[in-house]
Order: C-alpha cells, then structure tokens, then sequence
C-alpha cells in the first residue's frame, strides 16, 4: 500500500456506524497523526453542523479541527453563501444545520415560516433525519415553479448499527423527482467541488492523498473521477460481491488495515 501525506477519511460506514466507532479507527487515526499525516473528515452527511462531529467525536475520545471536517452540506452552504447573495433560500434539512446556515448569515426560510412562494429562488435539499410531509409539499410546489433546485448529496442511504440502512439526500430528491421531474445539481462527493473544497481547506494536492470510503459510487468515484487514490472498506455499504464502473486502487475490510510507513 502507497504512503501518503494526506488521508481523506469518509465517516458513515467507514469510521462510524451510528455513534459506536468500528474497531480499530481511533487507534489508525493516532497512528496517523503520530506519523504526521494530514487527516480529513470527508462525509456526504449533510444532516449535521460541522462543530456538532467536533462534539461527536469527542466523546469517543478523537480530538479533531473543525477544519478537518469537510461534508457536503458545508460546501453547499459555502456555494450559498458565496454565489447566491440576495436570493431567497427554501431548505429542507435539519434544525442543526438550518442554525448552521443561519450562523453564516445565508438567507433561508422553512416549512414554519411566513413567506410568499414568489419570494423562493432556490429549493435545497439535505439530509434530512427529521422530515416530514410539509416540507416535502412546499418543496414540489416550489419546484413547479421557476426556482434553482441544488442539493448537497447524492447517497441513498446511510449505514447504521445492525446492518441496517435509512434513506439519504438522494432518496429524499428521489421522491421529489417522481412529482416534479426535476433533478438537482449536486454538490457532495463525487463532485469535483467537494474534493476542491476539502484540498484547499487541508493545504494538499491531489496526488498527494488518498479517499478512504465504504460506497463505491461516492466515495471511489470521488478518487477515479478527479484522480485520487482510493481504498475500500467492507464495513459499510459495499461489499466484496458489488460491482461498479468505480474501482478502487485498494480494497480492505477495515480502516484498521490500512498500512503507514
């Protein structure tokens, strides 16, 4: 196995199932960190505030730098923030990342706000973990109209403990489509603005760091799609039997394997 200056670590699946640590992932991460590797926290989760897996992680006993965290409802957010100053933001997602929105001044309304649908230029899409069918109804009414349609991430589903898996973003955008027929643009892995973001915010090229991921169609697709290394993990949604166009240089059971030098 190549050593590398930086690693790009997924975290559904790949370090965490739920809130319980797979086995060995803190002890990699301090190896890691000891060798003096430059760790990013790269997840398609785009449920939560970045300083809420700060939190979260903590509690399990790993310091991380909120510059470490990188998920794609933060390079959504940036996009926001940055490229549609003065628009009017309709959103779907989680009171935690609605306040984190909020916090860097993003002009969003929800389902429990008073406002004109002709004031909405844009409908976004997150993971949402507390959904429900007023904000899918005004989402599908926006979107019958002229408005931008954006959404952070384009997993299905994600894994939690017992072998079980819940929808995602995708399956939330998913239902939307079969009433609108319209799909977003998407701004988590595989894109090449997440991989941006995340390079720029760690000081790393490219060819310099490697994608740790347990989904074939993110996260390796994230490395082959914009030239990044890969490894696989089996201790998520991928198995040794799956089959994709995406293929990885590496594929291992667990992130407790992974071989630094």
């Amino acid at each position: 196995m190549k050593d590398y200056k930086g690693y790009l670590f997924d975290i559904d699946g790949t370090l965490l199932l739920g809130d319980v640590l797979i086995s060995g992932a803190k002890e990699k991460i301090e190896e890691l960190r000891k060798k003096g590797k430059t760790i990013g926290f790269y997840t398609n989760n785009s449920s939560k505030n970045p300083k809420s897996y700060i939190e979260k992680f903590k509690k399990l006993g790993i310091d991380i730098e909120l510059k470490e965290v990188i998920t794609a409802g933060v390079v959504l957010a940036d996009y926001l923030k940055n490229s549609c100053k003065n628009k009017k933001i309709f959103i779907v997602g989680t009171k935690d990342y609605k306040n984190y929105c909020k916090n860097l001044d993003i002009n969003i309304v929800d389902e429990n706000d008073e406002f004109e649908f002709s004031e909405i230029d844009i409908v976004a899409v997150t993971l949402d973990s507390e959904l429900n069918y007023k904000k899918l109804e005004i989402a599908c009414e926006l979107l019958h109209g002229d408005v931008e349609y954006l959404a952070a991430n384009e997993d299905l589903v994600y894994p939690v403990q017992g072998g079980i898996f819940l929808p995602d973003c995708r399956a939330i955008c998913n239902m939307i489509e079969l009433c609108i027929k319209k799909t977003p643009k998407y701004f988590g892995k595989p894109k090449k603005i997440m991989l941006d973001y995340a390079l720029k915010n760690l000081s790393l090229e490219k060819d310099e760091v490697v994608i740790v991921g347990d989904r074939l169609y993110t996260d390796i697709a994230s490395g082959n799609i914009n030239g990044c290394n890969t490894i696989l993990v089996l201790t998520g949604e991928a198995t040794k039997d799956s089959e994709s166009i995406y293929k990885p240089m590496y594929t291992i059971d667990s992130v407790a394997e992974i071989k630094i030098y």
